[in-house]
């Protein structure tokens, strides 16, 4: 929120909106180094973890990470990833990858679309066409459930709008489905659904909506409060913004609140 409204121009909120978790940025440089070993035939393993591993120095150097003592960690965290990269060749997609009849080649995610006059960045990481049927593949670093709720079902949707407007892209919308490969628990999982006009009309609709609410907050009066704020902790849990939200506080009384209703001893 307060990276967004109170002004991306601002030297200050750019530089704090860049502050995430050693993990978080650990995923970062996890990401690349899957895209790096999808692209290129034969990286060796020491390249892959110099990738990740660069991108954590990077970001403790940088000042972006808000650990404390983050140097102590770097090699768990790389560590950790490594894991996750080594099962990515039991991950379902490279199942499909290897099918003869299987074409790939990799999207730049910030390839932006332009939607309704605003830049919009619904691209996939990866197109495969395997057979008659072309997959529209977004990665993800770690997901909370196998199956998007409806509002991430719709941001996957927003891939097709990408489509309808990539004049690369022949398929038709029957002929598309739409795949999300992540990290879940203990390994990388696999969701699929074909496309249909409906679900891009409504990823179409939603991103309208996104753009609206956007340009509401852009009218700034300077009052936190009147600003929209999430109901979710974790969403809010590795946010460097806390010292300044005023919804960390109210969600901090709301909270003992619900304590002290479900226990009437708590005072």
């Amino acid at each position: 929120m307060l990276e967004h409204v109170i002004g991306p121009n601002d030297k200050f909120v750019k530089r704090k909106s860049k502050i995430r978790r050693l993990e978080d940025h650990a995923r970062f440089g996890l990401r690349d180094a899957l895209l790096t070993r999808l692209e290129d035939d034969d990286p060796s393993m020491n390249e892959l973890r110099a990738i990740i591993y660069r991108n954590v120095l990077r970001a403790i150097i940088a000042g972006e990470v808000m650990d404390k003592n983050p140097h102590d960690s770097v090699n768990e965290v790389v560590d950790l990833m490594m894991h996750r990269l080594r099962l990515f060749d039991s991950a379902p997609l490279i199942g499909i990858r290897r099918k003869s009849t299987a074409e790939m080649w990799l999207v730049d995610r910030l390839q932006p679309l332009l939607l309704d006059g605003a830049r919009q960045y619904g691209a996939p990481d990866i197109v495969i066409q395997n057979g008659s049927r072309l997959c529209l593949v977004r990665l993800a670093m770690e997901l909370p459930s196998r199956a998007p709720n409806k509002a991430g079902e719709l941001e996957l949707g927003s891939m097709l709008l990408w489509a309808e407007r990539n004049p690369m892209i022949q398929a038709t919308v029957d002929d598309i489905d739409v795949v999300r490969v992540g990290w879940l628990g203990t390994r990388w999982v696999k969701w699929s659904k074909k496309a249909t006009n409906e679900w891009a009309a409504q990823a179409r609709s939603m991103i309208a909506m996104d753009i609206e609410a956007m340009a509401h907050l852009m009218i700034f009066d300077g009052s936190l409060d009147d600003l929209p704020r999430s109901r979710s902790i974790w969403r809010c849990a590795r946010c460097a913004f806390n010292d300044e939200c005023p919804g960390v506080e109210v969600r901090g009384q709301r909270r003992g609140q619900k304590r002290r209703q479900q226990d009437p001893l708590l005072v």
